[in-house]
């Protein structure tokens, strides 16, 4: 049986809600600059992420700046031209990447150290700094930005860094070779690097897209622990919290528990779980997202308590649930079995004593045209074949790889072109282009869209009629 738990809480929100932190404080950033830290509220430029170091000091990532909050107040604001993209913490460090994929670390006490990277794609915080950038390269940094190692890369074209990670002490990267030349490999693996060494390298037969702890998120749906697949999910699973014996994944509309048994209970939350973070007890989960429908309030953040028990889930009752409850409508047996209207007065004419009918017979023809139809035995044959013909899913095709030169300021404009994909019978109801964060940037079967250089995937989803995803990617290389 299904269980889930309580929601604790909801917080409404007035605009779209851009992140969360459940720490000594309870906080989140809508895109229109509010920003809640416990019982404040301040007005700001457009939110874009934010981390809670462990004694409060809430770091915050706007459009154009990044700003440190203590007790209710702004203490610390430094600009950024390119705004901050993304915050990235653990203990007293958190990582932060501006527009151009620069990263900064900054510390609890508000010292901050640039890193020597350009076109940071993740950043992950544990003993030491990692990071991975879009050309496919892995380092790894002290915490005052000193470089300490460099992963050597395998083959010169087509591999490509999906997710890293912190297991304790070993550094977790998952890559792809893609095999775009000859000789290279086609390869979704995991590696483990301890103190620069590789202890272990296996393969996944599935792309990794989010690691934390011994926990790995796929894309196709599903979370490993260790080297084996301990729930299979719907949907990518491309937010992880690892608490220890058990994670919590965010994966569409819900968030899962989950341990090495498979799934322990499901939340359903009225949008997509794009921002999810726990106080380190677990005891105070916030989780937001969008639904992804412009023409609806924006969903509010929903606090759970992670610790709790699963309970039953209690479906919703359905609109047949409620015709148990419609007014019962009172009626004689006069009223059910009495005298009929006779035939004659249904025909509007006179009934007649010897019960002669043929006036009803010329009253009823009346209203009815003959018309001699004449069809073709062959179209009649193929118009029933067709009625009887099997459902033929869609197949979506992304279209071929893509390898593009960057203009002077070091972007492409690039076609995804989905039209292509095989739709025999019109079964296709929606389209959706998303990058490699799971991110949509695109809902028609072809678009233009700009991207930096380096190394892209985008996947194109349809979904049918029966609701049933499926999906194709392009390879991008931009130079």
């Amino acid at each position: 049986m299904a269980l889930t738990v309580p929601v604790v809480s909801r917080f409404d929100a007035s605009a779209k809600i851009m992140a969360v932190s459940s720490g000594l404080n309870l906080s989140y950033g809508q895109e229109d600059g509010k920003l809640v830290i416990g019982g404040n509220e301040f007005s700001i430029s457009p939110i874009t992420s934010m981390y809670e170091f462990p004694y409060g000091d809430l770091l915050v990532g706007t459009s154009d700046s990044l700003i440190t909050f203590r007790d209710g107040e702004n203490i610390n604001s430094e600009n950024h031209e390119t705004g901050i993209e993304k915050i990235i913490g653990n203990g007293d460090y958190a990582v932060a990447i501006d527009g151009l994929g620069r990263a900064i670390i900054v510390d609890s006490k508000g010292d901050r150290h640039s890193i020597d990277a350009t076109s940071v794609l993740f950043a992950k915080v544990g003993p030491q700094i990692a990071i991975a950038t879009e050309s496919g390269h892995v380092s790894t940094y002290s915490q005052s930005g000193q470089k300490t190692w460099d992963r050597p890369q395998r083959g010169d074209v087509g591999e490509r860094i999906t997710a890293i990670g912190w297991n304790q002490n070993i550094l977790v990267v998952a890559r792809e070779g893609h095999g775009l030349v000859p000789g290279e490999e086609e390869a979704l693996e995991i590696e483990h690097w301890d103190s620069g060494q590789l202890t272990k390298r296996f393969d996944v037969r599935r792309r990794v897209v989010s690691i934390d702890g011994n926990w790995m998120g796929l894309d196709m749906g599903g979370v490993m622990h260790g080297e084996e697949v301990v729930a299979e999910l719907h949907h990518p699973a491309h937010l992880l919290i690892d608490q220890g014996e058990s994670c919590l994944a965010g994966s569409w509309f819900h968030v899962h528990k989950i341990t090495p048994s498979g799934i322990n209970w499901s939340v359903e939350t009225q949008g997509m779980v794009e921002y999810l973070s726990s106080n380190p007890d677990g005891t105070a989960v916030l989780i937001a997202g969008s639904d992804q429908n412009d023409y609806t309030d924006p969903e509010p953040v929903v606090l759970i308590d992670s610790t709790v028990e699963g309970v039953s889930l209690i479906e919703e009752d359905t609109a047949i649930d409620d015709w148990g409850d419609a007014p019962v409508i009172e009626i004689n047996a006069d009223d059910l079995y009495g005298e009929q209207e006779s035939i004659e007065d249904i025909a509007g004419i006179s009934a007649t004593t010897n019960s002669d009918h043929s006036g009803l017979l010329d009253a009823l023809n009346d209203d009815i045209v003959s018309e001699q139809i004449e069809e073709d035995e062959e179209d009649l044959m193929l118009a029933l074949s067709l009625d009887a013909e099997e459902i033929i899913a869609p197949t979506p095709d992304a279209g071929g790889d893509q390898s593009l030169t960057a203009s002077e300021d070091g972007t492409a404009i690039v076609t995804l072109d989905g039209s292509e994909t095989i739709d025999p019978q019109e079964r296709i109801m929606s389209w959706s282009w998303v990058d490699d964060t799971g991110k949509e940037i695109a809902d028609s079967p072809t678009v233009r869209v700009r991207l930096n250089k380096g190394n892209h995937r985008l996947e194109l989803r349809i979904k049918d009629k029966d609701g049933r995803w499926a999906s194709d990617s392009i390879d991008i290389r931009i130079d």
